[in-house]
């Protein structure tokens, strides 16, 4: 039964780039909000829209995987035999080129086509790079879906057996983890209508280590949620003064240090007090100011009881606190996702 193709809706979350393609061959990744006259620039096939572009936007970590393209040449001799025949079909040149194109780096599996292969026997006739394709799994009659590749040896007609894939899930919905939560035995199907069974185990092969991947997101994470280059704070009784911290250059352990300094000076004789307090490398209003430096007052004019300094150091605490507890949060779910296509849609 044939379906209308939902083109992929692109990688959700994190660092992401626009993967370039020239007729199913990868060319390199842009950025991502690129524009339809930017794509083919960079050497990417002519689409109308750019909501068309949508499918080919992907996490910065697939470029990990991005082959180089590798070429091969042979040099003709009158003693080489390679002459032979050449003039009979109009060709001429002392030599020959072949280009092996580098493959959609979101490549995860390969399959293998078992008894019934309309997909393999159709050719590209059935299917191209980047259409859906949907995945029924006999055991539970649950309904998932992935995305075509190409043939695995490389070709988009013929006959072939076996076909690499990507993009296996269902983002939003029932079905999370890929393959790994069925059992089998599968049926493909395209959009033309086309059929293939495919068996778990001997019929699907892992090309991508989940595991490695986790990691490449892991680092995304931290620096989206713990590695920002500023932090910024509202103090006062009212609430409403701004300081920016930059990281490296506002440490809380020194902050801390001079808040206790501070507290010791309190106590000791009024002539020696010291009633304000400035940070040189501390920004105001916007972390597009840059450093301005501020004075803080260093006996009132916080919340309570504190001082402005104090509420200043207290509510950048809280805040690097929490960023540090949404972290520690988001790297066990993902310890427990099952798929690239989880990983690369769960917000963080």
């Amino acid at each position: 039964m044939s379906f209308t193709n939902q083109p992929y809706a692109g990688d959700q979350n994190g660092e992401r780039k626009l993967l370039v393609f020239k007729g199913g061959d990868f060319i390199s990744g842009i950025k991502v909000d690129s524009t339809t006259t930017e794509y083919v620039a960079a050497g990417g096939d002519t689409f109308a829209t750019a909501a068309e572009l949508n499918q080919f936007k992907a996490n910065r970590a697939y470029l990990k995987y991005a082959q180089s393209s590798m070429s091969a040449s042979t040099i003709k001799t009158t003693t080489s035999g390679l002459f032979t025949n050449s003039g009979s079909i109009g060709e001429t040149g002392n030599g020959s080129g072949d280009v092996k194109p580098i493959p959609d780096p979101r490549i995860s599996h390969r399959v293998t086509f078992g008894a019934t292969n309309g997909i393999g026997a159709s050719g590209g006739a059935a299917i191209s790079h980047g259409q859906q394709i949907v995945i029924s799994d006999s055991s539970s009659s649950l309904t998932f879906d992935c995305y075509f590749a190409r043939f695995f040896d490389g070709l988009t007609t013929g006959v072939t057996s076996q076909a690499e894939i990507m993009l296996v899930g269902a983002t939003g919905g029932r079905v999370t983890g890929g393959f790994s939560n069925v059992t089998g035995p599968f049926i493909f199907t395209t959009p033309a209508g086309n059929t293939a069974e495919v068996v778990k185990g001997t019929g699907i092969k892992t090309l991508k280590n989940l595991n490695s991947f986790r990691e490449f997101m892991k680092d995304q994470i931290a620096a989206s949620l713990d590695g920002s280059t500023f932090d910024s704070i509202t103090y006062g009784v009212s609430a409403n003064k701004t300081a920016v911290f930059f990281r490296g250059s506002t440490d809380l352990t020194e902050l801390a240090t001079i808040s206790s300094l501070l507290v010791a000076n309190q106590k000791g004789r009024s002539a020696d007090y010291i009633s304000n307090i400035h940070l040189p490398l501390v920004g105001s209003t916007s972390p597009t100011l840059g450093v301005v430096g501020l004075t803080f007052n260093a006996v009132t004019g916080g919340s309570a009881t504190n001082s402005e300094f104090d509420d200043a150091v207290g509510k950048l605490f809280k805040v690097r606190t929490d960023k540090k507890a949404t972290l520690d949060t988001t790297l066990r779910t993902f310890d427990t996702l099952k798929s690239l296509r989880d990983m690369t849609n769960t917000a963080f």
